[in-house]
């Protein structure tokens, strides 16, 4: 007897024993924990409150079409399961682990990897309300419309459903207010050096599964509007000094072509060489935006300009002074006004299109 009593010490637990010998029978698997499984009733879908509060946006690439997220995740639902009545004044509630009860999983739909979750808490209150929140950091793709840069505006969007295998179990629904909703923490605003928030909001949709099913998705947006001060002091301004300074030929005398072809050539050189220059401050996108039709305008002035200068010395070698004049009088007005004229169209035209 005392032997046996020496082997049941270390027994490994899962295993019934036929006789003192030791001798191992069938394996006894122990049940399952029913907290794992979905609080479901009926088929019907739980009810997941969902809510976001950003607190870090971070390498926003419109190249790449992509932008990193730090947020605060919050969600809440009701397990009936898990009421109790508190034994004291303090138990206003009970902390479970994430694998000790069941909990959706959320899955950012537009994720370029899997989003990483920390400092997952557990909450559950005496009536079996669940809340859970969640540290998450994400990297996201995003459609960034770059037409009327350096002047746009972008929606960040972050989607958010349910894996694909609780798909018809969960339903994302309103936060406590009524509606989904967003915040942004204050230093958001400050962590970004080109962009400025505008604008914030949520909704709670349906969108197309396999077959004729549905998957819940919240869609939490972001509006952000470009700084574009550094643009119009750095680029907008030197280039429409250059082409200022080009037609400065216009009151030079004809006589003196060495100066006007120095300063025509200078220009239409530092205007390339500024457009190197600056290559890596601009977007690298198939479709020309506001800032490119500006340099191909500017391209185009400063080399009318010189086009002008020859035509005007062509008229004075060939001893027709009246005529060069003439086009050196229509150029001093009408080149000018046609850049202007230009530039208020490609405003009007950029102002149109959507950011």
């Amino acid at each position: 007897m005392l032997a046996a009593c020496v082997a049941g010490a270390n027994i490994p637990s899962g295993y019934a024993y036929a006789s003192d010998t030791g001798a191992p029978a069938a394996m006894t698997v122990p049940p399952a924990n029913p907290l794992l499984t979905p609080p479901t009733r009926d088929g019907e879908k739980i009810p997941v409150q969902v809510v976001l509060q950003v607190i870090n946006l971070s390498d926003i690439n419109e190249v790449a079409q992509r932008f990193r997220v730090v947020a605060y995740l919050r969600a809440g639902w009701k397990d009936p399961r898990l009421a109790f009545t508190p034994k004291a004044a303090w138990e206003t509630f009970r902390v479970y682990r994430p694998d000790e009860v069941w909990t959706p999983h959320f899955d950012f739909a537009n994720g370029v990897t899997p989003h990483s979750a920390s400092d997952v808490t557990l909450r559950v209150f005496p009536d079996g309300t669940v809340k859970y929140y969640e540290r998450s950091s994400a990297e996201l793709s995003n459609s960034f419309h770059l037409r009327r840069f350096p002047f746009d505006r972008q929606r960040l969007e972050i989607l958010i459903h349910p894996s694909i295998s609780e798909t018809g179990l969960v339903n994302f629904a309103g936060a406590g207010d009524g509606g989904p909703s967003i915040s942004v923490e204050q230093r958001v605003y400050s962590s970004l050096a080109e962009w400025a928030i505008v604008g914030i909001g949520a909704s709670a949709e349906q969108i197309p599964a396999f077959g004729a099913d549905t998957i819940s998705q919240m869609r939490f947006t972001i509006e952000i509007q470009r700084k574009y001060s550094f643009y119009l002091w750095k680029i907008f301004l030197p280039l429409l000094l250059m082409v200022i300074l080009s037609w400065t030929v216009f009151w030079i005398d004809t006589s003196e072509l060495s100066s006007q072809v120095t300063i025509s050539v200078t220009t239409i050189l530092t205007v390339i060489a500024f457009a190197f220059a600056i290559s890596n401050s601009l977007p690298k996108v198939p479709y020309l935006t506001f800032i490119d039709v500006f340099f191909l305008a500017c391209y185009v002035f400063v080399f009318i300009t010189a086009i002008e200068l020859t035509l005007v010395h062509l008229a004075g070698r060939s001893k027709n002074d009246r005529l060069g004049m003439s086009i050196r009088r229509f150029s001093r007005i009408v080149l000018p006004v046609l850049f202007v004229i230009t530039n208020l169209l490609m405003i009007a035209i950029y102002t149109g299109i959507g950011s």
